[in-house]
């Protein structure tokens, strides 16, 4: 088998969200590369990424499949896995085409029912996975900074591992982490695309969902919820523009001058297809539709966090003394003319402290009770004598 034919088989697999199978291919693949290239060579950045996202897309569909996370519906990733909530869509992400435009899905579908008929008994834990993700993610990264001189496909492609990595933070909960890592990917998207870009107002939303998920942080995500909403209505207006004949000159990224004194760069060529003047009608109408959608879903999520409670400020000893004091105090019954009344509770204290005592002592004495007449009549002096 040859590298091609392996990840043509990985993408066909991915594409059916047959995350299992994409694993192994693969893994294949990065055999048979590692045959021809160094583990740290630029020929192996890209397969390391769609690597890696196999392996992410697994262990999460396995989390699914051992209960610990919520089965997603029939909508597949528009409604992921969150602890507040679904992850909204902003992309297709390429996964139903190959790079040259085939129909993966077309292609593979007589592929996808003959691959139905028998399920692994034994799994590997989606931690595994995880973890591998995550090392096979950072390997993308060390290369593509490595390779890094300013070419904007390389930095985009390096957002896009950063996005990755913060991915796999936040399924594993590590929200630290997570935020380092989207914050890492949106600073270079932003530098590259335009506001209307929905990968901007979805790098802007998974920030706002897991700073939401961090104690302390509601304000920032509350900011980045309205960037993403921001992002969406420029999309749309881009949009309306399109079908009505009006879109502006291709978007030009202003950024600071670069070493040959240039202030201004073109998009991406992998931003082009995402670009509007590049779609059919039908294709701005279906987006048209879908974005309006994600607005109105997008503006909930602003209004939801805006209502949510602030943490409390205090611990939880400190709170639960509050309140119990507050308690006490307002159950008192204040008369005209006199002190209010303040609860003594010593006496009821040690008085429900003998009684756990007596109950305690009882109890060990039952237990060590050898049932003799003796026994019990010197217990019952005792009891007479206290």
């Amino acid at each position: 088998m040859t590298v091609e034919t392996a990840l043509e088989h990985a993408r066909r697999a991915f594409a059916l969200k047959k995350y299992e199978q994409a694993v192994e291919h693969y893994a294949t693949a990065l055999e048979l590369q590692t045959k021809k290239h160094d583990e740290d060579a630029p020929e192996m950045a890209d397969l390391y990424f769609s690597y890696g996202k196999a392996l992410l897309e697994n262990a999460i569909s396995q989390a699914s499949v051992l209960g610990k996370e919520p089965e997603p519906g029939p909508q597949g990733e528009e409604e992921k896995r969150s602890g507040n909530g679904p992850i909204l869509e902003f992309g297709d992400e390429g996964e139903g085409e190959d790079e040259d435009g085939t129909d993966l899905l077309g292609q593979s579908a007589k592929e996808g029912e003959e691959s139905d008929e028998e399920e692994e008994g034994e799994e590997d834990e989606p931690e595994d996975d995880f973890n591998a993700a995550w090392e096979v993610f950072e390997l993308a990264r060390g290369i593509y900074e490595k390779g890094n001189d300013g070419d904007d496909e390389t930095k985009l492609k390096l957002a896009d591992t950063y996005i990755a990595l913060g991915d796999v933070s936040l399924e594993t909960e590590k929200f630290d982490q997570a935020i380092t890592d989207y914050s890492a990917g949106l600073a270079l998207k932003a530098d590259l695309l335009p506001m209307s870009s929905r990968q901007i107002a979805e790098a802007h939303y998974k920030l706002s969902m897991v700073l939401d998920l961090t104690s302390g942080r509601l304000s920032d995500a509350i900011e980045h919820a309205e960037k993403a909403r921001e992002s969406v209505l420029e999309r749309i207006q881009e949009l309306k523009d399109g079908l009505n004949g009006e879109l502006p000159p291709a978007p030009v990224v202003e950024r600071g001058e670069d070493k040959k004194g240039k202030g201004k760069a073109t998009p991406s060529p992998s931003f082009a297809r995402d670009l509007v003047r590049n779609m059919s009608k039908s294709q701005m109408e279906s987006e048209l539709r879908e974005m309006e959608g994600l607005k109105e879903d997008l503006a909930l999520k602003v209004d939801e966090l805006k209502t949510t409670p602030k943490a409390p400020t205090e611990s939880a000893p400190a709170l639960a003394a509050r309140v119990l004091d507050q308690e006490l105090n307002t159950n008192s019954i204040a008369v005209p003319g006199q002190a209010a009344v303040v609860h003594d509770l010593t006496s009821m204290v040690k008085k429900k402290k003998k009684l756990l005592e007596a109950e305690g002592g009882a109890k060990r004495k039952v237990d060590d009770d050898d049932g003799s007449p003796t026994t019990k009549k010197a217990k019952l002096e005792n009891d007479i004598t206290s």
